[in-house]
């Protein structure tokens, strides 16, 4: 991330009158991330997309309210196409880790499509 990426930023959280305690954790963050190879990053992205996935299939009466099987399935496909693109970067212990979760995501979205939710989608991932 480019000096002048991280200063905008920082300028518009500024701008919305976010604390100056708030900013700083904010800049730290944003330098946290610059340093990361894309790899790590892709990975802590796939991260991202199984809690979402999770959360929008609305398995725990915690998270029931917040379920959008559309919203899951998009979160799934994004993890299988990050999944694809790791291939052969990452070892392949890891990789088949996140197989394994890919597996469980999509098992979780058939079942709750079999269950006739009606904010069902029309395909499956």
């Amino acid at each position: 991330m480019r000096d002048e990426d991280v200063n905008e930023s920082v300028d518009q959280v500024e701008s919305d009158g976010i604390a100056e305690d708030e900013r700083e954790a904010m800049r730290r963050f944003q330098e946290e991330i610059g340093r990361l190879s894309v790899a790590d990053h892709l990975v802590l992205m796939m991260h991202s997309l199984s809690g979402l996935a999770a959360d929008r299939l609305g398995l725990s009466p915690d998270t029931v309210e917040r379920k959008d099987l559309e919203q899951a399935r998009l979160a799934i496909d994004a993890f299988k196409a990050l999944l694809s693109t790791l291939e052969g970067t990452r070892p392949a212990e890891e990789i088949k880790a996140h197989r394994a979760a890919l597996s469980q995501l999509q098992m979780a979205y058939v079942g709750a499509l079999a269950a006739g939710d009606p904010t069902s989608a029309a395909e499956t991932p």
